[in-house]
């Protein structure tokens, strides 16, 4: 399902939210890459092989991951990346952000609520009851946009990240390192 908002009547400019396409790859990694800087992230990959691979791994069936893009009078400003899982201790079905990331020049046109709100849409539709992410504690910006949704902050949980060499390790069955390590 497609949002569309003309809003050139209003003084402001078209936007368009919509579930990625596999075509969309390029621009997913466009945005990727823009994300990346925003953390000061090195690029790894060149732009081809992350296309090549987001067209690849990103739009399988059934989809382990699931893309909303934004674009603004046909150039894409945005996306947010989440996954449906279930939770079998409550027999509910959440729904967890990954990323959502708006270009810098197009943060004030409200893209970021509106992919959320599509977001919000489409766990209504099936039936979600629960929409999760994370946001950096000194990203102020990011906090005071979710915090404006009213969502309940959850500090009473940690959130842990398992990379390789790691997880190679731990798969091995080799004992485990000490923290911070």
């Amino acid at each position: 399902m497609a949002v569309e908002e003309d809003a050139a009547a209003a003084g402001s400019p078209a936007i368009e939210v919509r579930p990625a396409v596999p075509a969309d790859a390029e621009a997913i990694a466009l945005l990727s890459q823009e994300l990346l800087a925003f953390y000061g992230l090195p690029v790894r990959y060149q732009r081809s092989y992350m296309s090549h691979v987001i067209a690849e791994k990103a739009f399988t069936d059934p989809p382990s991951i699931e893309i909303l893009m934004a674009f603004e009078r046909g150039q894409p400003r945005g996306f947010l990346a989440f996954s449906q899982n279930f939770a079998v201790a409550n027999c509910q079905t959440s729904v967890f952000i990954q990323d959502l990331f708006v270009t810098r020049k197009a943060r004030a046109l409200g893209i970021g609520r509106r992919l959320m709100a599509e977001l919000a849409r489409i766990c209504v539709a099936r039936g979600v009851g629960q929409l999760d992410w994370t946001a950096d504690p000194w990203n102020e910006k990011a906090r005071a946009f979710y915090e404006a949704m009213g969502p309940l902050l959850r500090s009473d949980k940690t959130y842990y990240r398992l990379l390789s060499p790691r997880l190679a390790d731990l798969a091995a069955g080799a004992p485990p390192t000490a923290r911070g390590r």
